[in-house]
């Protein structure tokens, strides 16, 4: 397999692992916050009134995953642009991003450069 293509299924499988862990970690804290007993009445619902819980649960979950959803956003397009061959590719600049800026950021879309001008702006 080509270097190019190992990086690519490796730098895929990181962001897919961060997105899942996100996940795992934005379920957990829900059914901690709410109690375990909670799970399994998500998963079957018996009753109107076990439905009408679920509906709380899923809102308490949405706010949950908004504290990180420009985060699974960021994640969503980092594997976007991998698929379309851009990912590396200021969005800014368009020049290329530097390996150590994305193995410390993997969903980076700008370079260093332009996130401080952006950064200094804001």
């Amino acid at each position: 397999m080509p270097a190019k293509l190992q990086r690519e299924k490796a730098l895929r499988k990181a962001l897919l692992d961060k997105k899942m862990k996100m996940w795992n970690v934005l379920r957990d804290e829900l059914f901690r916050k709410l109690g375990k007993e909670y799970n399994v009445m998500f998963e079957n619902p018996n009753d109107i009134e076990e439905l009408s819980i679920i509906d709380v649960i899923e809102e308490t979950g949405i706010s949950i995953a908004d504290i990180h959803r420009k985060e699974l956003e960021e994640l969503d397009e980092a594997i976007n642009k991998l698929d379309d061959g851009t990912y590396g590719i200021c969005s800014v600049c368009g020049n290329e991003i530097d390996e150590e800026r994305l193995k410390v950021v993997l969903s980076a879309a700008t370079c260093i450069d332009c996130a401080r001008e952006r950064d200094k702006k804001a």
